[in-house]
């Protein structure tokens, strides 16, 4: 490198997965002004230009390559803090991932600005342009307009393939190729009005309204602008205006032209919380809900992290409430983590009740505005977002201040990402970064995870318990109705017993209203055929397609690919395709049928797909408008329904069946969770479970409310056979096109690791579903034994997966680590 080149150098993190951060050379003032967090664009790859982060300055020149120069600097002050940045290291680290997809993560789409390819236009002469064929002139001609990209100009062409195309104009310098960033994040602006400084004088403003006798809108506009204003000064909302007077645009329009009204357009918060009328009552602590959070806030005096256990319909969200408060007074900023968007509903209603404009929410429904909005506030430590409501995504939001985190549901497996990566566990994510940040983290659940229990055991989290529930309420009656008697004495409707069905018609008659609870959503599983026994399958999955009869479509729950609905057997021919299983959309047409005059409801993902969904489902059961609730685990976690009486678990088999070594564990949390909708308010509740196995022991355990049994049996079999929380495990999963190939990589990888570890592998073997979008997958699952720290194992595991890199016939292999995959 030659000695007189620049020596003031930046690292940053690229939004891709790559393994090590890059650097790139700086002017001296862009040295200076630089900081950690800062957005720049950078050109990485062929000319492609990214957004990165700031991740360090320095004046080490790198000894591998030469760096190239940033482009430009994006922000004034760093939009990612110091700690951030921390934690996103911390995660890469533990989860076995790039800090680049950790990035792409947690940064709204909107604030990482990305080059498209554009075709611009060149000085050309008379013999350049004679050289041209018909399509390249129709090109040539739509460049003289503007830049064009590749779709662009397919669109122009007709033609799928314009590269070559493209590759002719460049070689007869007609054209040539660059890289354009376009910014994503847009602002929202409405438009407000004043009165121009002639008329704040009370005797112009007078003679105005003199003037206006003969237009009576206008005059409406003006005597509205007046009411609405704190002084004649003031700047009001067109749309208030236009809403008070009653009036159209036209009337605005005209007092502006005439120079009456001043016009501007002011930036303002996208409405990210659905407004509703909430009946504003501060609910008094009963007496357990203030001793507990009297022990609460003794436990976190001496403990970082405190488990809140409480029977369903406790009050934990109150005594939350009470905790927030306290946090709130001091200016702090306060993380309610749930695990379902569906929960944010109901506590941001609650919240904002009693805290007013200081809540926020962030999830993945809204939009990438929105979410840069919420980045923002955070970011900002505004007053108006102290309490951010979110889902696990809302982990790697920018706090600044950041004081107390509740984890509702700390229970719940949604908190655990799956793909893509990072694949992190959001609770016992940000338990690490509140211990960094000195903040407390309260965890909530009736029915808590092993490992917290096991944390709560060995003295390293707290520990506080509410036993009763709120207003003195018992827990609900459970009865199990085996579907081998019903079936054989003929006693079934459908998927319906008839004492089930007899106790909804008992709970309609009082006025009360039902859920319904089927953890499978569409309306069948599978078809089948009779004649030959085929069953449709989706062509890129190993999988068998689910019929979902509103669409008349068969889809993939894996890939999303469909097909409308074959009138026959595409293998043999045949009329005699029949639906096996039972979905949602199947259940809410039995009870349809059976109750043709109750309006019957159904929340599952393809009833929710739109922003404000969940909303609106919660709100018509609430309301009382919808008698019937259908639906799958949405309908289970922590939603708060005053006037159900009755639960009916359709088929608790497909539950308690599942192969995984939690199985009993999170049977027993998901049937206590559906219990306890039951009787939340002032009459003893009932629950139905259907079942082949009334005998299990699961079943039983929820009866009896037996979590310690349930705990004690469970701590028992882990530590026999190696399973978390006493042993830790990562999965680690191959995936290529190539079946030939899936064998021999994942059998590398795993007589490589046999030479240096000791320990247990299992596999490699297919999962469940071996094929998904055409890439065959094969999984191994290493324990690693209680005497290893499993940071050396994952040290080993990324040196064997460089040597797995460098071999050519596995190079398309796609090899993803799970750290904790549970």
């Amino acid at each position: 490198m030659q000695s007189n080149f620049p020596r003031y150098f930046v690292d940053v993190i690229l939004p891709l997965a790559l393994p090590k951060t890059y650097t790139y050379y700086l002017t001296e003032e862009q040295f200076i002004k630089l900081r950690p967090g800062h957005r720049v664009t950078v050109s990485f790859g062929k000319e492609k230009i990214y957004t990165a982060i700031v991740k360090k300055t320095h004046n080490k020149i790198p000894k591998v390559y030469e760096p190239k120069p940033i482009h430009t600097i994006l922000d004034e002050i760093p939009i990612v803090t110091e700690t951030q940045l921390n934690f996103w290291e911390w995660l890469s680290t533990y989860y076995m991932c790039s800090e680049g997809e950790i990035l792409k993560a947690s940064i709204p789409s909107a604030l990482l600005l990305e080059s498209k390819t554009v075709i611009e236009k060149c000085g050309t002469t008379k013999e350049q342009l004679n050289s041209l064929t018909d399509l390249e002139f129709l090109v040539y001609e739509g460049l003289q307009k503007q830049n064009l990209t590749l779709l662009e100009i397919s669109k122009i062409t007709d033609l799928k393939k314009v590269l070559p195309l493209v590759m002719n104009l460049i070689n007869k310098k007609v054209a040539v190729i660059k890289q354009r960033v376009d910014e994503k994040f847009k602002s929202k602006k409405e438009r407000v009005v004043q009165l121009s400084s002639t008329y704040q004088k009370d005797k112009n403003l007078e003679k105005l309204f003199s003037d206006l006798n003969r237009a009576p809108k206008q005059k409406a506009i003006i005597l509205a602008l007046v009411d609405n204003s704190k002084n004649l000064s003031s700047w009001v909302k067109v749309s208030t205006l236009k809403e008070i007077a009653n009036i159209s645009s036209g009337p605005i329009k005209y007092l502006i032209d005439k120079d009456i009204l001043n016009e501007r357009y002011v930036e303002i918060n996208r409405n990210l919380i659905r407004k509703k009328k909430y009946e504003n009552v501060v609910k008094k602590l009963s007496s357990f809900q203030k001793s507990a959070f009297k022990e609460l806030n003794h436990q976190l005096l001496n403990r970082d992290v405190v488990l809140l256990e409480g029977v369903t319909a406790s009050g934990k969200t109150e005594v939350y409430i009470s905790l927030i408060e306290k946090h709130i007074n001091q200016g702090k900023q306060i993380l309610y983590l749930v695990p379902e968007i569906s929960l944010t509903s109901q506590i941001v209603t609650r919240l904002e009740s009693r805290f007013g404009d200081k809540v926020i929410v962030y999830h993945s429904r809204f939009s990438i505005h929105e979410r840069t909005e919420v980045w923002r506030q955070v970011l900002n430590d505004d007053s108006k977002g102290l309490i951010i409501v979110g889902a696990r995504s809302s982990i790697l939001l920018p706090f600044k201040n950041l004081s107390l985190v509740i984890v509702d549901e700390e229970h719940e497996n949604s908190y655990k990402q799956i793909d893509p990566a990072p694949r992190y566990q959001a609770r016992d994510s940000i338990i690490y970064l509140a211990n960094k940040v000195k903040a407390k983290v309260v965890l909530g659940s009736a029915t808590p995870s092993i490992e917290t229990t096991e944390n709560v055991q060995n003295k390293k989290y707290g520990y506080v318990k509410l036993t009763q529930r709120y207003g003195g309420v018992s827990l609900p009656k459970i009865e199990l109705i085996n579907l081998k008697q019903s079936y054989k004495k003929k006693k079934m409707k459908g998927m319906f017993s008839d004492s089930l069905i007899s106790s909804i018609q008992e709970t309609l008659n009082l006025n009360k209203q039902v859920i319904l609870f089927q953890n499978r959503r569409g309306y069948a599983p599978f078809l089948e055929c009779v004649s030959c026994g085929h069953s449709p399958q989706c062509v890129q999955c190993d999988v068998s397609l689910t019929y979902h009869q509103i669409s008349n479509q068969l889809k993939c729950h894996y890939c999303g690919y469909s097909i409308p609905m074959p009138n026959q057997c595409n293998s043999c021919g045949m009329l005699t395709l029949n639906t096996k299983g039972v979905g949602t959309q199947q259940i809410e047409n039995q009870i349809n049928e059976f109750f043709p005059e109750i309006k019957v409801g159904r929340m599952d993902w393809d009833s929710t797909r739109g922003k404000w969904d969940f909303d609106k489902i919660i709100d018509s059961f609430e309301k009382e408008e919808v008698q019937i609730l259908v639906g799958t685990q949405m309908v289970v976690k922590g939603l708060d329904f005053k006037n159900v009486l009755l639960v009916g678990v359709i088929n608790a088999d497909h539950i308690l069946n599942s192969p995984d070594f939690r199985s009993h564990e999170r049977s027993y949390q998901m049937l206590c969770q559906v219990a306890g909708r039951a009787g939340r308010s002032d009459q003893k509740g009932k629950v139905m479970i259907q079942t082949y196995d009334p005998e299990n022991l699961t079943l039983k355990q929820v009866i009896e409310n037996d979590y310690e049994g349930l705990f004690n049996i469970e701590k028992k079999e882990r530590i026999q056979y190696h399973y978390p929380p006493y042993y830790r495990m990562i999965k680690i999963t191959f995936k290529s096109r190539q079946f030939d190939i899936i064998n021999k990589s994942s059998n590398w990888f795993l007589n490589v690791l046999k030479q240096s570890y000791n320990g247990t592998v299992l596999g490699p073997t297919f999962p469940e579903v071996s094929r998904v979008r055409n890439f065959y997958n094969k999984e191994l699952l290493v324990k690693v034994d209680s005497n290893l720290k499993p940071s050396s194992l994952k040290i080993l595991l990324k040196k064997i997966y460089r040597s797995f890199q460098s071999i050519s016939t596995f190079r398309n292999v796609r090899v993803n680590f799970d750290v904790d995959p549970y």
